[in-house]
């Protein structure tokens, strides 16, 4: 009975990645996280500040702004959304070079290239900008059609496509670069594989997606078609953002002030 005890550990242990440490924090309700050039960035909005953190937990800095709610890192760049309908371009001083005016209800924001891509909760919609400040595109309003959304919330990319949340409706969609939609997965559901209030969305390289789940507690791994590969962790409390970094996985607790780290085995 012990041996077989044993072997069912170590069977859950081998479908999951490896729990690799706890970052924890003096934040209130913290909204989204970053992670770029050895650094951790949490967005505390009700504190006014990006809480900045080296990955081994030590507290560096604390960057003052009004309001901000999404992040992403690129090119040396912090981009980092406003509930005041604004958008901060900032170096990872958290010096700010352009501060950009936004329509609707900014939630989060991700980067290719040239433009910016900003998930809209007031409109439903994926909103298209240039660098500048201009409104290219809006894709999407509410409902649950393809290219629809309801509860919009995260939002990443691979180096061709857009992954962004569409929470209610359960499910990841994408679209490419003009943000002409693809395709999306999720099935509604409770059980490995199956959203049912999916939050986070992080592009982990080698075709890799992470998705968090408030309701189920779990993070999981898909391929960027959708297909099912593992559970990563479950039973956590409430997950939203999640990131990826050379190998680790981040996912906030946001309820629990922490964000946890995961190794995740054949990603770079």
């Amino acid at each position: 009975m012990k041996r077989l005890f044993l072997l069912v550990v170590i069977l859950i242990t081998s479908m999951a990645g490896a729990l690799a440490g706890e970052i924890k924090g003096d934040w209130k309700f913290p909204s989204d996280i970053a992670v770029s050039n050895g650094k951790l960035y949490v967005v505390d909005g009700l504190n006014n500040r990006i809480a900045v953190y080296d990955l081994y937990g030590q507290h560096l800095t604390d960057i003052k702004i009004d309001s901000p709610f999404g992040i992403t890192a690129s090119d040396g760049l912090l981009y980092v959304t406003s509930q005041k309908g604004k958008l901060y371009v900032l170096d990872d001083l958290g010096n700010v070079e352009k501060t950009l005016n936004l329509e609707g209800r900014p939630i989060d924001v991700t980067k290719i290239n040239g433009k910016l891509y900003v998930t809209n909760g007031k409109s439903e919609s994926l909103d298209i900008y240039s660098l500048d400040g201009k409104l290219i595109k809006r894709v999407g309003g509410k409902g649950s059609a393809p290219g629809e959304f309801v509860g919009i919330f995260m939002a990443d990319h691979s180096k061709k496509l857009v992954f962004v949340v569409d929470s209610v409706n359960a499910r990841i969609q994408e679209f490419d670069k003009d943000g002409n939609y693809v395709t999306s997965f999720g099935t509604f559901g409770i059980e490995g594989g199956d959203l049912f209030r999916p939050k986070g969305v992080a592009f982990c390289g080698e075709g890799t997606v992470a998705v968090s789940d408030a309701i189920t507690g779990a993070v999981q791994l898909f391929d960027i078609y959708g297909g099912f590969e593992e559970v990563v962790a479950k039973g956590l409390y409430y997950p939203t953002a999640v990131t990826c970094y050379k190998g680790e996985l981040f996912v906030l607790e946001p309820l629990k002030n922490r964000v946890l780290t995961f190794k995740i085995q054949g990603v770079k």
